[in-house]
């Protein structure tokens, strides 16, 4: 559950009922990275995997960082408008070891889809 959850409380619910076999978490949905990562604390006290939802080239590291984390869903939608993928080595996402959230945006190729 959780990829159109907008808030902790809404996962909540779910991992207090045992409805939350796996907490798909995304980052924009639910506010940023701090409540992103308190949801994954709760999921963790209910010993719920997260594998969250979109925007690939950050969760990649939001994952790493929390002992429940288990996948990273692939969407390469931001493909055409940033300079680097999120790396893959043996099957496995590589978290960056760049400080910043992951993404290189391409400010050229969004400027150039920027509609006046």
């Amino acid at each position: 559950v959780g990829e159109s959850m907008y808030s902790p409380m809404q996962f909540r619910g779910y991992l207090e009922s045992g409805a939350a076999s796996v907490v798909q978490v995304d980052v924009a949905r639910v506010g940023g990275i701090t409540p992103w990562l308190k949801v994954a604390h709760l999921a963790e006290t209910f010993n719920v995997q997260v594998c969250p939802h979109f925007l690939m080239e950050l969760h990649v590291s939001l994952v790493a960082a929390v002992s429940n984390g288990a996948y990273v869903e692939y969407i390469p939608q931001l493909r055409a408008v940033t300079r680097t993928e999120m790396v893959l080595r043996d099957g496995h996402a590589v978290a960056p070891d760049e400080p910043g959230i992951g993404i290189d945006w391409d400010m050229d190729a969004i400027e150039d889809r920027r509609v006046a």
